[in-house]
């Protein structure tokens, strides 16, 4: 039997008997080496364990990376695609060649095609005639590698054939190993833009033709440099070179005057203090050595916490205008005394005037009464000796007596309306007309006349002269449509092309030819014969007389044998005495 002792020293296996010492060690190197086995498979056994688990937990931080990976790039897919299809600029993406791959709404709502239309076309093709040149050699340039992209502002032709101005950001996508894929054109309208900016170019070309023509120009004080900006009309101004930037004590130094610089110091401190504008003319010596007046505009410009931070204005040579002023004032002192000896001449006319109406009145009249009471008496007293003849002498003295003095008469009358002022006040036409025809029935109650007369022709003027001219008027229509049988007066007013009140006196009387209408209103002029129509030729010249102290005009319309029309207008009347209401 045989009895086996386990040691802790090396696991030997020592037979107690029965055993070859060999066999013994022979068996005790196996159990070692099963042990030893044993021992590395539960070693790699772990090892494998602990392995799969690290890959385990790399592979699944690997799964939740690339899922978190491809939501992020799901999101930013999203993102592109709606900011790709709601961008305010037009995006188009086009191969090399030109051929149209895909765009976003708002370019074809620049270009005015549809995706299905764009894809039957080369895409180059929308470019303006005038800049496909330019544009294809930059693209070109792009394409050779010696761009990477490019910006132009060019034109597009539209689907409706019109011009629409862009600007395009063009870029070139190439793949891994170099090679162009495709072009990407992000592209803005800039069409009212452009419009704004022709627009501000065109003003700013006025604004400088403006500032040369009125010798004007801008100007800025910056408070924290001292220093001041001119304009180059400012400075041509002055008469130093464009450019110019002056502090504001050499600013100052033009204004030579002691009396001047004080005046401007004050009012730009004033208006730095307080933020008091100004508007003053001065006199500065120009760099040259030039008197120069100026009109210098000034205002203060604020930051957001309402602190004062810089003045600007305006500068503008008013030498001229100055000079002109001078002129006047000099002219209007030549003026005023001419006036004054003008008065002294015109006062010395009217008492002359005055002289000659007074001996028209005596020292004509007189003998003009004797002349005609002389020849009534012969007329009585030798009625049946003359004979015939001698009467109608004797009626032919008596008619050129009454004929001289109511010429005599009307040209007191003419004197009279230089001399008498103007009493304006509001003034009845119509309600005069109808005083003026109820004289004329009362003196030839047998005449037939329809006359017709508009209500309440209100005007503005003096009453006593307006009188005078429906008198001429009224009277001369009464006059001139005495051989027609069936005679027919209109007075009345309409509105002229100027707003403006036109009065009439119209008759469908002799009339008389208007290539002779510039006659009608001169002293003693007459278009008919005196053996036809009694008259003097003085009525309407104190018609016009009239008219022309109101302000106004007066013309006429005719033709011979088919009447004649009036015409007069009122205007500003200068109100000599206060107004009489009628």
């Amino acid at each position: 039997m045989v009895k086996a002792d386990y040691s802790l020293a090396g696991l030997m296996f020592e037979p107690r008997s029965g055993l070859h010492p060999s066999q013994a060690r022979w068996l005790a190197g196996s159990v070692v080496g099963v042990a030893a086995l044993l021992a590395l498979v539960l070693l790699w056994n772990l090892q494998m364990r602990r392995s799969v688990r690290d890959r385990t937990r790399q592979l699944q931080t690997e799964v939740l990376r690339r899922t978190e990976a491809q939501q992020q790039l799901k999101v930013s897919q999203d993102m592109v695609q709606l900011m790709f299809g709601t961008a305010a600029t037009g995006i188009v993406m086009n191969t090399p060649d030109g051929r149209f791959l895909m765009a976003n709404p708002a370019y074809y709502a620049i270009v005015g095609y549809t995706e299905a239309e764009l894809q039957a076309m080369d895409t180059r093709e929308l470019t303006h005639p005038d800049d496909r040149v330019r544009y294809a050699a930059q693209r070109d340039r792009m394409l050779a590698g010696e761009l990477e992209s490019f910006s132009d502002e060019k034109r597009y032709v539209k689907k409706d054939g019109t011009a629409v101005w862009v600007h395009s950001t063009v870029s070139m996508v190439r793949s891994a190993s170099g090679e162009a894929t495709h072009v990407i054109s992000v592209t803005e309208d800039i069409t009212e833009r452009r419009a704004i900016q022709s627009k501000l170019r065109q003003s700013e070309a006025l604004l400088r033709i403006a500032g040369r023509t009125a010798r004007i120009g801008g100007w800025m004080l910056e408070l924290s440099s001292d220093h001041v900006v001119w304009s180059d009309e400012v400075c041509k101004i002055h008469e130093v070179p464009p450019g110019t930037t002056p502090s504001l004590q050499e600013a100052l130094q033009f204004y030579v005057s002691p009396e001047w610089r004080g005046k401007m110091e004050a009012v730009i401190e004033a208006c730095i203090d307080s933020g008091t504008p100004f508007d003053e003319e001065m006199e500065i010596i120009s760099a040259g050595g030039r008197r120069v007046w100026v009109r210098v505009i000034g205002e203060v410009v604020r930051d957001d916490s309402g602190h004062v931070i810089r003045l600007h204005g305006s500068t503008q040579d008013i030498t001229e205008r100055k000079q002109a002023q001078e002129s006047i004032l000099r002219l209007n002192a030549e003026l005023e005394e001419r006036v004054r000896q003008r008065t002294s001449q015109l006062e010395a006319v009217n008492r002359e005037l005055e002289a000659f109406s007074y001996s028209v009145s005596h020292d004509l009249r007189s003998p003009l009464n004797t002349i005609d009471g002389f020849s009534q008496l012969l007329e009585r007293m030798a009625r049946d000796k003359v004979g015939e003849q001698g009467r109608h002498y004797l009626s032919r003295i008596r008619a050129g007596t009454r004929q001289m003095g109511e010429l005599i008469e009307g040209l007191l009358s003419l004197a009279k309306l230089a001399r008498d002022p103007l009493r304006a006040g509001t003034v009845d036409i119509a309600k005069i007309a109808r005083q003026v025809v109820q004289a004329c029935r009362e003196r030839e109650p047998e005449r037939a006349v329809d006359i017709h007369i508009q209500e309440k022709l209100l005007a503005l003027g003096d009453q006593l002269l307006l009188s005078v001219v429906i008198q001429n008027l009224l009277g001369n229509a009464w006059k001139f449509t005495s051989l027609q049988p069936s005679a027919r007066i209109d007075v009345g007013c309409q509105t002229g092309e100027d707003g403006e009140a036109v009065y009439f006196v119209r008759d469908n009387g002799a009339g008389f030819d208007i290539a002779y209408a510039d006659k009608l209103f001169g002293t003693f002029q007459r278009l008919h014969s005196s053996t036809d129509y009694a008259g003097t030729g003085i009525g309407l010249a104190t018609v016009k007389r009239i008219i022309d102290r109101h302000g106004g005009r007066v013309w006429a319309k005719a033709a011979e044998g088919q009447g004649a029309t009036f015409y007069f207008t009122l205007g500003a009347v200068v109100v000599d005495s206060p107004a009489v209401a009628v």
